[in-house]
């Protein structure tokens, strides 16, 4: 009998589970699909876009990325995520100073991104280890959703925003006595600790909504987990060139010192949209004005039964991805 490991459940697997649940219903636009960031419900006289996240990799800052990565997954369904239910649970014996903390930096999330936090649930759970938020968020919508399998052939693939920025973030916050005995500077420590400020993608997200055909967040299996749930939810093949997208040194330095692959590693704060060769420019000018990093690394290819992620990079054998990636971040837990 199999039993499972690190990371999200196969979609194989996961797939099999949630036929034993009902999952259709007339207004249900969107339900349970890989790939897809938020359910989509039909709702008087538009759309409700709802999605539930748990942080459960990091210790510090937690709140702060608990709210943040439910957020970026309905903004990059063009929406304006506005309603959050955090679920908070404790392990015993926590400081309450740690646990005010939370609550602070849930807050100062919130209040970022416009939110309000409508509802949730708190407790003290016994042989819980570290704390682990699962948020709920919510926005509405009377026009267009953006969906991950929007995606069409012929579109261009721009990777938008710091690749393995929130999990060099992480281990900055949470590794940090190991990385200082592998050889990391404190100076390099210290900056990738900042990125944690840099999580969100909301308004980037919504800024270029008109433009595109689709859109979907790097968050666990980074920036290839990305690509194939979108190559799997929009039924394309993809072909990327990674020689074009930047990695930041400081995330270089840090993934190079744990033995990890940075273009696998949670990526909140990047997103990826598929867009079409006659909205590219509009796209380019509007993350040029707002000073975002951005690449254009590849293209939307055919149609497919079997879809496949075709990895291009420079002086390396064209990868073939045609499996869901298992974050890199695991390595740290094993």
């Amino acid at each position: 009998m199999s039993k499972t490991t690190g990371g999200k459940l196969p979609w194989s697997v996961l797939g099999r589970l949630i036929e034993e649940m009902p999952v259709e219903d007339v207004d249900l636009v969107v339900g349970p699909k890989q790939g897809e960031d938020a359910a989509v419900i039909r709702f008087k006289d538009g759309f409700l876009v709802v999605h539930s996240d748990p942080i459960t990799t990091a210790k510090w800052r937690i709140g702060w990325y608990a709210i943040h990565v439910a957020a970026n997954d309905i903004a990059v369904r063009g929406v304006q995520p506005r309603f959050f239910l955090p679920v908070v649970l404790l392990p015993p014996g926590m400081d309450m100073s740690d646990v005010e903390e939370i609550f602070r930096d849930m807050g100062e999330a919130a209040r970022e991104v416009s939110g309000v936090v409508v509802g949730g649930h708190t407790e003290v759970t016994p042989y819980l280890q570290r704390p682990i938020i699962s948020v709920t968020a919510i926005g509405y919508s009377t026009g267009r959703f953006i969906s991950t399998s929007g995606a069409e052939p012929g579109d261009y693939i721009v990777v938008v925003g710091r690749v393995g920025g929130e999990g060099a973030s992480l281990i900055a916050w949470d590794f940090r006595e190991e990385l200082a005995r592998r050889g990391v500077g404190e100076d390099v420590i210290e900056k990738a600790r900042g990125f944690i400020r840099e999580i969100s993608i909301v308004k980037t997200a919504l800024s270029i909504a008109p433009f595109v055909n689709s859109m979907h967040d790097a968050t666990e299996g980074g920036l290839l987990q990305a690509l194939r749930e979108l190559s799997v939810a929009s039924r394309v093949n993809v072909t990327v060139d990674l020689s074009v997208v930047g990695v930041d040194e400081t995330v270089a330095a840090i993934a190079g010192a744990m033995g990890l692959n940075p273009f696998k590693l949670l990526s909140s704060g990047c997103f990826i949209a598929s867009v079409p060769p006659g909205k590219i420019r509009d796209v380019e000018e509007v993350l040029a004005g707002r000073g975002v990093m951005y690449s254009i690394a590849g293209r939307v290819e055919a149609y497919s039964e079997n879809p496949v992620v075709e990895v291009r990079s420079r002086g390396s054998p064209v990868e073939r991805v045609d499996k869901d990636v298992v974050d890199e971040i695991y390595k740290l837990f094993g």
